[in-house]
């Protein structure tokens, strides 16, 4: 089950709601995963509990931005166009155009995640069987 963990500066309320439904929106349209399956947590920082360049955010300067991404493997393409897709609706939902994260696809064998209590290979037949270490397409 995929999973969406977003560091930044703290922001209003209904800039976290866009931000959550338009990263939520980018990753379905890019990975084809159930809509209700994904999940995403904020961890918001206030001035001088960052920093990027070993240089403290002030509200001033470039803040440290990181989204990382827990799922299954990806193909080459829909790592490419998830990575485009996160960062414009990120940088837009701030209304920050040059606010552009980090962005860590960290990619688990199905034998790798539990959820519901049970290893996703051992609760679903389909998943036990799918390869995980293969040769993605060149696509």
């Amino acid at each position: 089950m995929p999973n969406l963990e977003v560091t930044l500066p703290k922001t209003d309320a209904s800039k976290r709601k866009l931000l959550c439904a338009r990263l939520t929106d980018a990753v379905i349209e890019c990975t084809g995963f159930e809509r209700e399956d994904f999940g995403v947590v904020l961890h918001e920082y206030d001035h001088g509990q960052a920093a990027m360049g070993g240089v403290l955010w002030d509200g001033n300067n470039t803040p440290y931005l990181h989204l990382v991404l827990y799922c299954p493997r990806l193909s080459h393409s829909a790592k490419r166009k998830l990575v485009k897709s996160l960062s414009a609706a990120f940088a837009e939902c701030l209304d920050q155009p040059g606010w552009l994260p980090i962005i860590h696809l960290c990619e688990h064998p199905y034998d790798n995640v539990g959820w519901k209590g049970e290893l996703l290979s051992d609760k679903f037949d389909e998943l036990a069987k799918r390869k995980y270490y293969y040769d993605l397409p060149k696509d």
